[in-house]
Parts: C-alpha cells; structure tokens; sequence
C-alpha cells in the first residue's frame, strides 16, 4: 500500500485592506479622460394648486414654474391641505402618461405610458385624517409597449399645425371625496389636475476634447473625430474638371449634453478648376465708389456664407403602416474660414472650415424613441 505524503500547506497571511477609493487622482496618477457632470441642484422652492377646498404643494420645484419639473428616479412628493377633513372618506392619487400622435392621414393613436391609481387614505381603515397630508411616488423609469419595456420618453410636443402632431403628457390628478350634509350617501369630489414635465437627463459616454484643434488631433489622435463624406451635387458643366468632396469631421462619441459646445471641421477638396467654378456663384461684382474704383470698376464681393453648419431634429411617426416625419433646426453653428494649408499639387487641393454649434436654449429634448415615433438629431447639414 502505497502512502500520499501531502506537503504543508502555507501559513495563511491576511491580505492588507483595499484602499479607500477617490475620484480624484493621486500625485502619481494622471486623469486619462472624464466626462463632466454638469450638477444639477435640488431645487427648494414649492408650486402650489388650489380647487375647491384642497390645496396641493409640490416640493422640490423651482419658484415661478408654469409647471412642476421632474427626472429620472425622482420621488413626486408634496402636502395636501384640505379644509374640513373631518368630512373626507376618501383620499386617491392618480398619475397618468400618454403619448399621442394625429396625423391628416390616418387619424388619432394613443399610447398609456404610466397609468397609476392609488388610495392614500380611506375612511374607516385608517387613522384620523389631518388637514395637513403628505405623500409621495417613486416615477418609474420604464413602461411596456407590445410586450417589450422601453425607456419612459421625456415631455414633448409639436404643434398642432404641422405634421406629424406628437405630444406627450404627464400628469397628476389629487381626488377628495366627502360627504354632504354628514349624509354618506351624498357625496362630492373635490379634484387638482396638475400637469408637469419629465426630462430623464443622462450623460455622454465620453467627453469632448477640451479646446480641440483639428489639424493637430486628427494626426496625434484620429480616433477623437468621426468623418461623414459625401459628393457634391453641382451643375453639369463643361469642361467638367471633377467632383468635390465634402467632409465633416464632429467629436467620434457622437453623443453629446444639451449644453455642450460641439467642435466640428468642413473640408472641401477636389480639383483646382473645379472648386474654382464651385465658388464663382458666390461673387457678385459691387459697385465700388469713384474714389475707390480700380481699373475695371468693380470688386468681387461674397453675398452669402458659403458654409452652414446646422443641428437638425427629425420627429418620425409610424402610424397604420404610414409614415410621416417633421425636421426643425435647434442650432445654428458658429463658422469660420481658416486660412488654406500649403498645396504642392495642383490637381486636389482643399478648402477648410471650421467652428462650434450648441442647441439653443429653448431646447429642451435632443432625441427618444417611444412606441410608434422616434425622435432624433441627424449628422450636421453642410
């Protein structure tokens, strides 16, 4: 028989505690990239709704609003101030959220994103109703469509003039009941229906180069742009010397906050000849005064920008099998000529813009995709 010899196993050494773990860098370490959180404070005031003899206060608002303002994972929490409680039978809680379309074509869709119903209090189960009420809901962050969660979409709207007509809508409806005369088979119902928008705000996976300059990152670090090319559409022309090219490089994470300034280039390159016949519709001949004429009388003169740089919002509805879709421009892009590089060839040279756009201010959502209608910022418009 044959004897195992197991040799000894090692003394067990605890192993050292983790280090407690900081955002910030240590003096040795070095901040490879960060995308910033724009922080956001909780605000302190309240918005207020007054029907009948209930009062309803909403905490956590901005002081002035038209109309309460809530995000994601945000708790609806308030105060309810009722006269004469010793009347109330019944307390409720009802939020709603729909999404509808209507189209000229196919007519009116309606889409149930939230649709909560909750007794806060009932007479008899439980204990003695205050003037004073609190209450509180957790917003969920999802809703089922056709059997398949989505994300809950933000607060939008297009006017009812143009096509698509898209809305969505929240809402709160506080309902008390009471009694007439102390008599419980006469009843009212005092109601406050408050619409207020949702806006779940994220973050870019990845941030912005800060102060970027083209020509110098798109060698050292191309991986930071992203190019879109396309060909020119131009006039048949004879002689034709070629087709130009234009390409439009943007930040490669392609997804950006509503308050970012975003950095983009335009080049155009083709032949000599032929961005020269390109550019000549955009001179005019001005007159010039007497004391500044030169030989021939005029000066070429640019009448109008000869690159547009635009953010563009596509809303796209699927209703019955048709289609309809509506684009709005939210930004205008700041641009500039930049002075042209050294050419050796004359067959391709190139023509260089470039500059910063940022959705205006009255923006509120950049895009979604909810039930039947996507909504979506496309590539820059050149």
């Amino acid at each position: 028989m044959v004897e195992l010899q197991y040799a000894a196993l090692p003394l067990y050494t605890p192993s050292e505690p983790l280090p407690k773990y900081s955002c910030q860098p240590s003096c040795n370490e070095n901040t490879l990239q960060h995308s910033p959180l724009r922080a956001r404070t909780i605000p302190t005031g309240t918005y207020t709704r007054r029907s009948g003899k209930i009062t309803v206060t909403l905490f956590e608002q901005e002081d002035g609003v038209d109309m309460p303002v809530y995000h994601r994972c945000n708790h609806i929490s308030g105060l309810l101030l009722i006269e004469c409680p010793e009347k109330v039978t019944r307390v409720t809680m009802k939020i709603q959220g729909k999404l509808k379309t209507i189209t000229s074509q196919t007519g009116s869709k309606s889409i149930q994103l939230i649709n909560v119903f909750h007794t806060l209090w009932r007479k008899g189960e439980s204990e003695e109703l205050s003037s004073c009420f609190p209450f509180s809901y957790l917003l969920p962050n999802t809703f089922i469509h056709e059997g398949a969660e989505h994300p809950l979409p933000p607060t939008f709207r297009i006017d009812q003039t143009s096509t698509p007509f898209l809305r969505v809508l929240y809402s709160i409806n506080i309902c008390v009941s009471s009694t007439r005369h102390n008599m419980e088979f006469l009843t009212k119902s005092d109601n406050v229906k408050i619409f207020f928008k949702y806006y779940p705000r994220s973050r870019p996976h990845r941030p912005i180069l800060p102060s970027p300059h083209f020509f110098s990152t798109v060698k050292t670090s191309p991986e930071e742009w992203y190019q879109a090319s396309s060909a020119l559409k131009t006039r048949k022309l004879k002689p034709d010397f070629g087709p130009i090219y234009c390409h439009l490089f943007i930040p490669s994470a392609r997804v950006y906050g509503l308050a970012d300034r975003i950095p983009f280039h335009v080049q155009l390159n083709g032949p000599l000849d032929a961005l020269q016949q390109f550019l000549m519709p955009q001179l005019v001949n001005v007159s010039m005064p007497s004391t500044m004429q030169n030989p021939h009388g005029t000066c070429p003169q640019r009448i109008k920008p000869l690159v547009v740089v635009s953010l563009v919002r596509q809303s796209k509805t699927e209703t019955r099998g048709s289609k309809f879709q509506k684009n709005q421009t939210i930004g205008q892009g700041e641009v500039q000529e930049l002075p042209p590089l050294i050419c050796e060839s004359r067959d391709a040279i190139h023509l260089d813009w470039g500059g910063e756009i940022q959705v205006n201010e009255d923006v509120e959502v950049g895009g979604f995709v909810a039930g039947n209608i996507s909504v979506r910022v496309g590539q820059f418009e050149p």
